[in-house]
């Protein structure tokens, strides 16, 4: 099997795995790596991942699933990072030394990682404006949860998700390399797919405003329905107006949230209507603020800051999760410094995503 074939999926959480389900499900040799061998333990006594959903209930056997990054990623040159945004940094630095100007890297919901990445790969001598491709999508490939040990629910969404290389005149070259292993609907940059994640949306403003409700809950709390009253969806639309003006700033087509779900064959229903569709109320998950809020409405902020774009709605949530989190959320957060875009104006960060040169 060529080398393109063989891919190596970073993360066993429930990105992880259903990506790595789907993959070997089409045909690729896939491998499954974990920085923590604990998280692999029922993958690796089964030898594989039980599924149920959209590719219908069985079980897919995986070649590899290991800790040792070198059984992960010997002989392969395609790369999918599929770990929560605080992650993706170690993750990266834990492949560095297995990657080459023949490889492909992609952060699955990067949150515009690839910006932060340079730095990292510069590490190794590596450079994305040749050589090695960096991207990035907007979302998983596909939805997935864990279900029980080593088996996830998979719900695929039909569409092909918004992705783009840094730098983005690469994208095209991205796609190409991915052809057969992600559907990609190319974007003009890594800022297209960052600012359009819809979990940015959809958790940091409905987390704040039913703080109390899910601490007395001990977080057994639909938040996508139970949580989602009139005045927040208000509070969320405020947020994503923030957002849809930022993106605007930085020449991106603004697309509303309720159509990004449309987009992913979902539909606003399912946070704009009550009820429970999903027939299951979550433990709400702590990465709903510790995520969502340092790599999404921080983000927004920095960037709408850069750009001279108000951001009230999103700097209030930043300040007060950060209050009652007790974490400093804006130091730690994805911002245009840590992307390494300070001291440019809208127009030299617009040049830098597309080319990669930074400005004289």
């Amino acid at each position: 099997m060529a080398e393109e074939r063989r891919i190596a999926v970073l993360g066993a959480g429930p990105g992880g795995m259903s990506t790595a389900a789907v993959l070997t499900r089409r045909g690729l040799d896939v491998s499954l790596y974990n920085r923590s061998p604990k998280a692999l333990e029922p993958a690796t006594e089964r030898g594989g991942i039980e599924i149920e959903g959209s590719l219908g209930d069985g079980f897919v056997a995986l070649p590899v699933i290991t800790a040792d990054p070198e059984d992960a990623f010997a002989g392969r040159r395609v790369f999918l990072i599929a770990v929560p945004a605080y992650g993706q940094m170690p993750m990266l630095r834990a492949l560095l030394p297995h990657l080459n100007d023949e490889s492909t890297v992609v952060f699955l919901s990067g949150s515009c990682a690839s910006l932060e990445a340079v730095a990292v790969l510069a590490e190794r001598g590596l450079d994305p404006r040749r050589g090695i491709v960096l991207g990035e999508t907007f979302s998983l490939p596909q939805s997935g949860r864990i279900v029980g040990p080593a088996k996830v629910r998979i719900r695929i969404p039909g569409s092909r998700i918004r992705a783009a290389a840094f730098p983005g005149r690469r994208t095209d070259e991205l796609v190409k390399r991915l052809d057969g292993v992600l559907e990609l609907l190319p974007k003009p940059n890594v800022l297209d797919p960052g600012l359009h994640n819809p979990n940015f949306l959809i958790h940091p403003a409905p987390m704040l405003l039913n703080y109390a409700a899910v601490e007395r809950a001990e977080g057994a709390l639909s938040i996508m329905n139970e949580g989602m009253t009139p005045g927040v969806l208000r509070c969320l639309d405020a947020v994503d107006a923030e957002r849809c003006a930022v993106a605007a700033a930085y020449g991106l087509e603004p697309i509303p949230v309720d159509e990004i779900y449309r987009e992913i064959g979902s539909s606003p229903d399912v946070y704009r209507k009550p009820g429970e569709p999903f027939g299951l109320k979550d433990r709400i998950w702590p990465r709903y603020i510790e995520e969502d809020v340092p790599y999404g409405t921080v983000l927004i902020s920095s960037l709408g800051d850069l750009a001279g774009v108000p951001t009230p709605v999103c700097d209030g949530i930043n300040h007060i999760l950060s209050v009652v989190e007790q974490k400093d959320f804006w130091s730690t957060g994805r911002t245009a410094a840590r992307l390494g875009l300070e001291g440019m104006d809208v127009a030299q960060v617009r040049a830098y995503v597309t080319s990669g040169e930074r400005p004289a």
